[in-house]
Formats: structure tokens, C-alpha cells, sequence
């Protein structure tokens, strides 16, 4: 079964100490899980609706069925092929851990962003498939 904590990380994925003026505004929002893969299993999409990612300046926070489980700050370095994204964890469930990525935005309401849970190296690819890996895809939360 997947760890909440596990898809906490995966989720949280973001705040920065270098933003890029364009990535930065775009990131700016709150965020709704599309498709979530990790170590190659697709999180059930129930799960996937339960989580939020907010994201303001240079700090996100995660939410799961409303309750803040995970709060920090993200740097990015968009101008890297493929651009890159480095999360801290502050507060909550992944307190004190550092966690690479990658990311690449489709337009302003698609995110995609995939990294190690073991967060030693940036990934190479896209791809969840492989022990440690997550990737995941997020969708700009419709204002109601």
C-alpha cells in the first residue's frame, strides 16, 4: 500500500529561492493531482482527489482532506534541459528533507514534475516507473 507520507512528498513538490520570473507566476496557485505514479503504480484517483498543493511566492504547502500535512520552500532553475526543481521541507511530514526534481509546465494549468524519494540526484527523465521514482501531474484547481 502507498505511504500517505510517500505521496505527501510527491505532492509537495514546491517553493523557491531563485524563481524564474515566467515558472514562478505560473506556479503561483493551488493545485489538484491529475495522475500520480510511484516506483511504477498509479495512486488510485480517489487518493489523488483527497490532496492539494498550494503554492505562493517561494513556499507550497500540502493538504489531505483539508488538514496541512507538509509545508516548504522550492528553488528552481528552469533555463537546466530539463528544467529543475529543488524542494525543502519546513514543517509537517517531510520536515528537514531536501528532494530533486524535475518539472515541465504545458501551457498554465499543467504541471508535470517527477524526482527520487531518496533525493540524491536530479532524475534524467520523466518517468515513475523505476524504484524511488515518482512522477506526477498536476492540474490548476478550477475557482468555483
Amino acid at each position: 500500500m502507498i505511504k500517505s507520507s510517500i505521496l505527501s512528498i510527491l505532492l509537495l513538490t514546491l517553493t523557491a529561492s531563485s524563481l524564474s520570473a515566467d515558472d514562478s507566476k505560473i506556479f503561483h496557485g493551488d493545485w489538484q493531482v491529475s495522475v500520480a505514479v510511484i516506483e511504477g503504480n498509479e495512486v488510485p484517483a480517489d487518493f489523488n482527489k483527497m490532496i492539494q498543493l498550494q503554492m505562493r511566492g517561494k513556499q507550497y504547502s500540502t493538504s489531505r482532506m483539508g488538514e496541512v500535512v507538509d509545508e516548504g520552500t522550492f528553488a528552481l532553475e528552469e533555463d537546466s534541459k530539463p528544467a529543475k526543481i529543488e524542494i525543502t521541507g519546513v514543517k509537517g511530514e517531510n520536515a528537514g528533507k531536501k528532494i530533486l526534481g524535475i518539472y515541465k509546465l504545458e501551457g498554465r494549468d499543467k504541471l508535470t514534475i517527477c524526482y527520487s524519494l531518496e533525493g540524491k540526484a536530479y532524475p534524467e527523465k520523466f518517468d515513475g516507473k523505476e524504484p524511488g521514482m515518482v512522477l506526477i501531474t498536476y492540474s490548476r484547481k478550477k475557482v468555483e
